[in-house]
């Protein structure tokens, strides 16, 4: 079985190859070389690079056979027979890169040089591609060969065209084009032994490419042309030409490797690999392709990234020996994902921290912006990153004195955003509430009545409190409660006088026992508009009736209830020292 592509000797161009150019403008006959009298199977067996000078860019074109499909499982060929062959698009690719080209004169007086690579891959994966017998290649030339045979110019007159409202101005196109020195062969009659004197049409320049084992690919090889700078399009036909050797088909090999980005590993990308399938990666980001054709040149690819995910290098050229393992990493660069971050802080006793400064510091990476709690111990972080890392520390600083807290940390941090409220541990200050009870003059209210008042006042003292109350505030008193005990054989309450009802208007009082040496009057002091009031206070004025004819020092007693104390009301009575004198009772 024979290629289907291939014009062989064996089967003499039966086979030959029709070249795909497509529509293109007429083409004036080419200038150099002449039109060489090569039969029609030879032209058409032949590779066409359309070359876009002004876009400085090269389209190949294979030859098509003229089978209704080529060759997909070649037969193996007995090991000595060797088929020579014009190589068609079934057999080999022809890859074009780095196009370059000069200004014009810089080589040549009046043209421009146009350069580029040119590379031969070898689709078949039973031949090697060695010196074609078939056309003769020069002595002393070993490998595949390659010879442009045509070079035509595309002309045009030029001319102004519209475009919507816009005029199109078109320069003519036309001149020459010859080959390069830049192809290393010199010139070469491949196809008569007449050598090739001045008068010769059918000689040409060529690059050996060497031999090219199954599946592999050449090293690529720089080719040029010199052309008029009035060129703007031109065409090559280029004959490709090897024996085909039968060789042993390389084992298989395996191409693995992982996807990971700034934010961590990529799950669900997509890689594929020329001829060797696609596959997906997994959640740790890796993947793996096995049975991959062996040879040179073959591309993976990365696609299907997330789409705030962007590769540097989605694509990357792998020679794969036989049999052979070959890894291959992509990295990408993702737009990190950020969530909002709030809570509150306050100390052991519930009672919130103001200008406390809150840092977050996710894992891995760096401290975001300090942001300061506010009067109700609140903070917020509007953008924390939550990839790669969802979790971080969050630490504390500006504390009240008297106040300590290590790091804390925080875990689970997605798109939703997380709340995390820290309580800080204050220590107790030394700052106490000075409570006081003072008595008043006996006042006669009768021949026989007598009275005496009780004043009751405390001092919560100034800016700085007690940390754990309001911060660095001044404590203020939210409302009181206690008990008075006496003896009611003596005394008897009878009024009370709220000596600051604008802060405090509720002034309870109620007396048990009385009468008896065990009496006490329950005192409740609030307000009912949830007012406080720091410094000094005057809360109440007790009265009482002085039993007639009583005599003697009477000491009572106070026992506190409840001391509430700042916007938390928190129970301080703990905090509250008794002054507290007896009366004489002449």
């Amino acid at each position: 079985m024979r290629f289907a592509s291939l014009v062989t000797l064996a089967l003499p161009l039966a086979l030959s190859l029709v070249a795909c150019i497509g529509d293109a403008p007429t083409a004036i006959a080419p200038e150099l070389p002449p039109a060489p009298p090569l039969p029609a199977a030879y032209r058409n067996a032949a590779f066409t690079l359309a070359v876009n000078a002004t876009r400085q860019q090269v389209t190949v074109s294979a030859p098509a056979g003229g089978l209704a499909s080529p060759v997909v499982s070649p037969v193996l060929l007995d090991a000595a027979d060797v088929q020579p062959s014009l190589l068609g698009g079934d057999a080999i690719e022809l890859v074009v890169t780095n196009y370059s080209s000069g200004a014009v004169g810089a080589v040549v007086p009046g043209k421009v040089q146009v350069l580029f690579d040119l590379q031969v891959i070898n689709r078949l994966a039973t031949y090697r591609l060695s010196t074609p017998s078939f056309p003769t290649p020069p002595s002393g030339v070993s490998g595949l060969l390659a010879f442009p045979i045509e070079i035509t110019v595309l002309s045009s007159s030029g001319g102004v065209t519209s475009v919507g409202n816009e005029l199109v101005v078109s320069s003519p196109r036309f001149g020459r084009v010859v080959h390069s020195n830049d192809w290393n062969g010199d010139l070469h009659n491949f196809f008569n032994d007449t050598g090739c004197p001045l008068t010769a049409t059918d000689c040409f320049r060529y690059e050996p490419f060497g031999t090219i084992e199954p599946l592999a690919s050449s090293q690529p090889q720089r080719v040029g042309f010199l052309i008029d700078p009035e060129v703007g399009d031109f065409r090559v036909k280029v004959i490709v030409g090897a024996d085909l050797v039968a060789a042993t088909p390389p084992a298989p090999g395996t191409v693995r490797g992982s996807v990971t980005s700034n934010i961590g590993p990529v799950e669900g990308a997509v890689v594929t690999v020329t001829g060797g399938g696609t596959v997906t990666t997994s959640a740790t980001g890796a993947y793996s392709l096995s049975n991959v054709p062996s040879g040179n040149a073959r591309t993976v690819t990365l696609q299907a990234l997330p789409s705030d995910c962007v590769s540097l290098q989605p694509s990357a050229v792998l020679d794969i020996a036989s049999g052979a393992t070959v890894t291959h990493n992509f990295v990408a660069n993702c737009s990190i994902p950020t969530a909002p971050m709030q809570g509150t802080i306050t100390n052991t006793l519930g009672a919130p921290l103001a200008g406390v400064q809150v840092t977050v510091t996710p894992t891995g990476g760096t401290p975001l912006p300090a942001v300061a709690t506010d009067a109700t111990g609140a903070w917020h972080v509007a953008q924390v990153p939550y990839r790669p890392s969802n979790s971080g520390s969050i630490a504390l600083a500006n504390l009240p004195v008297g106040c300590s807290a290590g790091s804390s940390s925080y875990s689970v941090l997605d798109a939703t955003g997380l709340t995390r409220n820290l309580v800080v541990t204050c220590a107790a200050t030394p700052m106490t509430y000075p409570l006081s009870a003072t008595w008043g003059g006996i006042t006669p209210t009768g021949p026989t009545g007598r009275q005496v008042s009780l004043t009751l006042s405390i001092d919560m003292g100034v800016a700085p409190g007690n940390n754990d109350i309001d911060g660095s505030a001044a404590d203020a008193l939210a409302g009181l409660s206690l008990v008075i005990g006496y003896d009611g054989t003596i005394l008897d309450w009878t009024s009370r006088q709220l000596l600051t009802p604008v802060t405090f208007d509720i002034g309870d009082v109620v007396e048990s026992n009385a009468g008896s040496s065990s009496a006490a009057s329950a005192v409740n002091i609030a307000s009912s508009t949830g007012s406080t009031r720091s410094g000094a206070i005057d809360l109440i004025r007790l009265t009482f009736n002085v039993a007639a004819g009583a005599s003697g020092t009477i000491t009572p007693s106070i026992t506190l209830t409840r001391v509430g104390a700042g916007s938390l009301d928190v129970d301080v009575k703990s905090r509250v020292t008794l002054s507290l004198a007896g009366i004489v009772i002449p």
